[in-house]
């Protein structure tokens, strides 16, 4: 059953849109994420689906009652947003416990309130810290305390507003686990929003992918990163940034190439697949995208490669990053971290099997950064 159902929305200010006919519904105890950059709108869809703003297009239901004009405090809605809004006059436990002792609240007896105060604290490691005050909390602290005042009630949906933001990366590891554990425990509907990929790749049964307002991509985690929908949505998610560069589609006897800035890369199957059918519609342009897990750097020829002079390496633990100059673009690749390799080396890259994308281009690639460091 979808608890939460959001059709064709959109809301401007002034003459900016921030909306534009978003649409997408979250099922019964779905973690349904929100992902895109600063100012795609993100927020915006919270505040809607909270009624902390109006005067928008489209429709909003929750369980098949349109949230049209119905009051916040009758939405049964649990919110946490970024900024924490706790009560400094109270203690962290009053805080968290504030929803549950509302006259709105189901009747339960302070032993009952405690306990389910003391448990959702704990999920979210500050058990520890119920006497304090919010004065004596640090921002992370007081971002989980603000979390778990949303995630104390039970309530039809969870409004969560880079809940964990201001965590430090370790902590931000160890509370994406609790997060998603607790989400599970509670059979929560939980829509979330943020801009780190690693949130929206780990915590999600569901990602909606937005920019300037407009939805680019609804589906799995897994699902998105391995086939997105555009060169903007590839680029989006993952560490290093999937490899993009513009080129000219050609066929010869030796099989399909992309030719871009002067270099010749070889096609794999998967990707000439895809060069056939483009050239059949009567287009030669395209933008290559594969990510540099997919790009093997070999120090001699392995077949169907593409021959190249290293730019520039990253060491890492467990394998060297080997970036190339293609078309004014860093193009990276990857092997074993014991690869005895140096700059300017000649080498060879080869594309990986079933690995990449050929998109039409949305974006302009930025080529001042190679064109610095060449200078």
């Amino acid at each position: 059953m979808n608890v939460l159902t959001v059709e064709n929305l959109s809301k401007t200010y002034g003459m900016t849109q921030a909306l534009n006919d978003v649409s997408f519904e979250c099922k019964e105890g779905e973690f349904f994420t929100l992902f895109g950059p600063s100012g795609a709108g993100k927020t915006t869809i919270l505040e809607l689906i909270a009624g902390m703003k109006s005067d928008y297009q489209g429709r909003i239901s929750i369980r098949g009652r349109p949230l049209e004009g119905m009051a916040m405090q009758n939405r049964n809605i649990a919110m946490a947003f970024e900024d924490y809004a706790l009560y400094p006059h109270m203690t962290v436990e009053e805080n968290i416990s504030f929803p549950l002792r509302s006259p709105r609240a189901p009747k339960r007896s302070v032993a009952e309130i405690r306990k389910k105060v003391q448990w959702t604290a704990d999920e979210l490691d500050i058990g520890h810290l119920l006497e304090r005050n919010p004065v004596q909390l640090s921002g992370g602290q007081k971002q989980r305390v603000a979390l778990a005042r949303a995630l104390v009630r039970e309530a039809d949906v969870y409004l969560l507003d880079e809940p964990i933001a201001h965590l430090d990366a370790k902590l931000r590891t160890v509370a994406r686990a609790n997060l998603k554990a607790m989400a599970n425990n509670l059979g929560a509907t939980i829509i979330y929003v943020t801009h780190d990929f690693r949130e929206a790749l780990g915590l999600s049964d569901r990602l909606l992918i937005l920019n300037q307002g407009k939805v680019l991509q609804i589906d799995e985690p897994r699902k998105v990163y391995a086939k997105p929908a555009t060169d903007f949505v590839g680029r989006l998610l993952g560490d290093p940034v999937m490899n993009m560069v513009d080129g000219l589609l050609r066929k010869s006897e030796n099989g399909m190439t992309l030719l871009a800035g002067g270099v010749t890369l070889k096609l794999n199957a998967h990707l000439s697949q895809e060069a056939e059918d483009r050239l059949k519609a009567g287009s030669d342009k395209a933008r290559l995208g594969i990510r540099p897990s997919g790009v093997q750097v070999h120090l001699e020829d392995p077949g169907n490669a593409t021959a190249l002079p290293v730019y520039t390496i990253e060491h890492s633990a467990d394998h060297l990053l080997v970036y190339f100059e293609i078309a004014g673009v860093y193009f990276g690749g990857i092997c074993p971290a014991h690869t005895d390799l140096s700059m300017g080396q000649q080498v060879w890259i080869r594309l990986d099997e079933n690995r990449g994308h050929l998109f039409d281009a949305t974006f302009d690639l930025d080529t001042s950064s190679v064109a610095e460091d060449a200078a």
